[in-house]
């Protein structure tokens, strides 16, 4: 009977571990589906094109104007995205599989944006978890055929010739 009620527990202690598990999973969805959409969204793609075209601070937008405003707000969620990152709240695999390229894209530009914003503001820098993240993504290397265009490329077929 010992043995039994032994076995019981047991088994009761390795299904809340199987459910914690699983709903920690769940959550991790949950959370990298909502900043992703928002990441995703039409104006937030604009201001992640906007960052992208920005290489010296010449090439910042007027300070308070619509195109100031819009560059903003990416880095402040790729930075909410990096935090969540840093943490472990979503799997660092799928954020660096999937964004790897457009941080690329957004790094120097972000790096103006930050030198820019010290010039201005000397009493803390912004986006501190970005930075990590942002430095990851230039060495970071995908299984997948973005990272590997000759992949892409069927054996024994000659890729297209430029025009």
């Amino acid at each position: 009977m010992d043995l039994l009620s032994l076995g019981i527990a047991t088994l009761a202690v390795v299904l809340s571990l199987v459910t914690v598990v699983l709903q920690r999973r769940q959550q991790q969805r949950e959370a990298y589906r909502g900043i992703y959409e928002i990441l995703m969204s039409e104006q937030l793609q604009r201001g992640r094109w906007l960052i992208s075209g920005i290489s010296q601070p010449e090439d910042l937008p007027k300070d308070r104007s619509p195109d100031s405003y819009l560059i903003y707000r990416p880095l402040g969620w790729f930075d909410t995205l990096a935090m969540y990152h840093q943490r472990r709240v979503v799997p660092r695999q799928w954020v660096m599989e999937v964004w790897h390229h457009p941080l690329r894209d957004i790094r120097s530009g972000a790096k103006v944006m930050l030198n820019d914003h010290l010039k201005r503001r000397h009493d803390y820098a912004p986006w501190l978890y970005l930075w990590p993240l942002l430095a990851a993504a230039v060495h970071y290397q995908s299984r997948l055929p973005c990272c590997h265009p000759q992949d892409l490329v069927p054996a024994g077929s000659q890729p297209p010739s430029e025009p």
